[in-house]
């Protein structure tokens, strides 16, 4: 009854609004466009643009396909897009509006491309939403219009990532020391011609096991580009092995093991000065577990792993991370079951969101909000970054 997971909409919005100069259209009333884009504004520090048909009781009773044609041609005229997906809501779902219809009749008479999304709230979790927004660009972009060659340096693309801000920047930049160039980020900040371009690269690195698996898959078996998943760069130990993965695979000669090494007495002191501590981590799935195998090689115990939705190697994966040790885990949860075990388990620190912030407030447990678009998590300098943070607010708690 108090769901910690959202709806297939949300997910579908997530997805395409990190496609550069996208301005996605919601076939429903207000509130969905509005609540939706507040959240996202909230989590990532951006403006973001969301439009909407603002539908009345009227029009969910009688339809109002011409009011979408009116609004997607507005759309095209106001804010020019390279591209505008079109994404039903529950009640356009429930009464059967063909918002396919709609966006084949006025392909050929606005500026940028356009798709469609079946985005009823109730059709599944928000991973329905990412997902078929990926398989959609798949489909309806990348198959018909790829280029036939491939990169001439090692190249890759990132499948199932949905935000880009400092993690992003901080992983082109030593990949690109290494000598790997990122071809395309499938969603955050592409563009077409990025997705296009997708059987350019010569692998597929998935960073959403919910989401990212199944186009992976689809790249595959229609480009025969390989793929790998996990590790996921947060933590020391993770983000050398997600570098040495690529390293390896592509055959290169760079001494990241060194780059690794300098940052030891680093790691030695945070394990000394956390060693004692607990933490619970509220989560996706992929980011979970990275966080998981963080916090234990930083001497802290997982008392707790919370995650919202659970993909194909979800469990496999979390049993390398926890090791053996004895962790609750929550699959799915309501909020009420993670209420009731943080109490029971207490941790000094929750890893989490937005989300976990009434236990700051009413449990009096210190968040560090690992999941906010500014945040640096990924790689050697975001593992720093979050140990340190850590070490601040356990710190700061117990001072008081």
């Amino acid at each position: 009854m108090e769901p910690m997971s959202t709806c297939k909409l949300f997910g579908a919005i997530r997805a395409v609004i990190g496609i550069k100069n996208t301005i996605p259209v919601i076939h429903g009333p207000r509130g969905c466009a509005y609540h939706i884009r507040y959240l996202l504004s909230v989590r990532s520090g951006s403006r973001i643009r969301i439009c909407s048909t603002e539908l009345s009781q009227e029009d969910v009773v009688f339809g109002a396909e011409d009011k979408l044609r009116e609004t997607i041609i507005a759309v095209d005229e106001t804010y020019k897009p390279d591209l505008i997906p079109v994404l039903s809501s529950c009640s356009t779902s429930i009464i059967g509006e063909d918002i396919q219809k709609v966006a084949r009749e006025l392909k050929d008479d606005i500026n940028a491309e356009i798709i469609t999304i079946s985005a009823g709230g109730f059709e599944s979790d928000q991973s329905g939403g990412y997902e078929e927004v990926l398989q959609t660009l798949i489909e309806d972009i990348t198959i018909p219009n790829h280029l036939i060659k491939e990169a001439d340096k090692p190249s890759i693309n990132l499948i199932g990532v949905f935000r880009g801000g400092p993690d992003l920047l901080e992983l082109k930049k030593t990949l690109k020391r290494i000598g790997i160039n990122i071809n395309c980020v499938l969603t955050s900040g592409s563009s077409l011609e990025d997705i296009k371009n997708i059987p350019t690269a010569h692998l597929n690195y998935s960073f959403c096991d919910v989401s990212g698996i199944t186009p992976c898959k689809i790249l595959e078996n229609e480009f025969k580009i390989p793929f790998t998943y996990y590790p996921f760069p947060i933590g020391f130990s993770n983000s050398l092995n997600f570098f040495k993965t690529l390293i390896d695979y592509f055959g290169l000669d760079y001494p990241i093991q060194k780059e690794y090494d300098k940052l030891k007495p680093s790691i030695d002191y945070f394990r000394e000065k956390l060693g004692d501590y607990k933490a619970a981590i509220i989560a996706g799935p992929t980011r979970a577990i990275a966080l998981a195998s963080f916090v234990r090689e930083l001497g802290m115990t997982p008392a707790l792993v919370s995650m919202d939705l659970i993909g194909e190697y979800t469990l496999k994966e979390l049993q390398w991370a926890l090791e053996g040790a004895k962790t609750r885990i929550l699959i799915e949860p309501e909020l009420g079951e993670i209420e009731k075990l943080i109490i029971e388990e207490q941790p000094h620190i929750i890893l989490g969101g937005l989300g976990e912030s009434y236990f700051s407030y009413n449990l009096k447990i210190p968040v560090l909000d690992i999941m906010h678009g500014r945040e640096l998590t990924w790689g050697f300098q975001g593992a720093l970054s979050i140990s340190q943070k850590i070490l601040n607010l356990i710190k700061r708690r117990f001072k008081a």
